[in-house]
């Protein structure tokens, strides 16, 4: 493989964004601990993060010069991911797709693989590449909400039953969508009121971690899609209200949560920036608030790491 591969990428164009819109998407991006993630990757393989720390998403891409691949499939700690094609009339396609970080995950070292298919003359050729995952920890937090939504009556877990397999089928999804290029946007300019992955007490009873961030918004704040993709779902749901789930494609969904209106409708495709619907206290709530989360499949990921321009950085 020769050294000069980088120069074999096309760079992506830059869209003129709102300079507020940016300052703040940095700042909510936070700093990610001190870790080795800017390194060169090895050739064919380039993995872009905050930080290799549990509840991450990692970007990752894939190309050889030498090999014209078709498609391409990965894995990491033993779970497949997808990755979409980007086609380029100056090189060989290069391929992006999305990976997570578990919030259980000890610190130690994981392996990330990419099997490129590139045609009759090389059946397949794989990339890999080591990342040093490092220890974090994540805080507790209490609250006092409505008993039904800690213990639910009888009459609501028929529903509660209906709408998880909803959202599993929907999280199962691996669509063949153009990778974002750019970094997200914030869904609504208020500010984190609680911390993504935090062990939940509620009522005196533990529960699952927080899967998302809660962002400061009044009822009626208007509500943004932080990136492009299509709607999965738009609905109400028992745990978290007014819902929107945005399929960005490769396993990657954005969730906005606690709506008070809906403004879009399933199989919709949206930009970011898209306004999605209003801000609101229904579900389980303590408040008025957004609730924004991100996965990829089914497991968490801090939404702020898709504001990092670092995760979407070109080659």
């Amino acid at each position: 493989m020769m050294r000069n591969e980088r120069a074999a990428f096309v760079p992506r164009r830059r869209r003129t964004r709102n300079l507020a819109a940016l300052v703040l998407a940095i700042s909510w991006a936070g700093r990610a601990p001190a870790q080795d993630v800017g390194a060169p990757s090895l050739p064919g393989l380039r993995i872009h993060a905050r930080s290799y720390s549990p509840g991450e998403i990692l970007r990752i891409e894939a190309q050889r010069t030498d090999c014209p691949a078709v498609s391409a499939t990965g894995e990491f700690l033993d779970v497949p991911f997808s990755l979409a094609k980007l086609d380029s009339p100056l090189a060989s396609p290069r391929f992006v797709g999305w990976a997570a970080i578990p919030l259980d995950r000890k610190e130690g070292t994981a392996r990330i693989a990419v099997t490129l298919e590139c045609g009759e003359d090389i059946p397949y050729m794989k990339v890999q590449r080591d990342i040093q995952i490092a220890a974090k920890t994540f805080p507790e937090q209490k609250l006092e909400v409505e008993e039904k939504f800690v213990n639910p009556p009888k009459a609501a877990l028929a529903r509660i039953e209906r709408e998880k397999a909803i959202t599993d089928k929907i999280y199962k999804r691996r669509t063949p969508l153009a990778p974002p290029t750019d970094p997200f946007v914030p869904p609504v300019p208020g500010s984190p009121t609680s911390e993504f992955g935090a062990h939940r007490i509620l009522n005196g009873q533990p529960k699952a971690p927080h899967p998302g961030i809660d962002l400061q918004a009044a009822t009626g704040t208007p509500v943004q899609a932080a990136g492009p993709g299509t709607v999965a779902l738009a609905s109400d749901l028992y745990y978290s209200g007014g819902t929107i789930i945005i399929d960005h494609g490769s396993g990657l969904f954005t969730v906005y949560a606690h709506l008070s209106k809906i403004e879009t409708k399933e199989g919709s495709a949206v930009h970011e920036g898209d306004r999605l619907g209003l801000s609101g206290a229904t579900g389980r709530v303590t408040g008025p608030h957004l609730h924004w989360g991100a996965r990829v499949g089914d497991t968490i990921v801090d939404p702020r790491g898709l504001l990092d321009p670092k995760v979407f950085k070109s080659p």
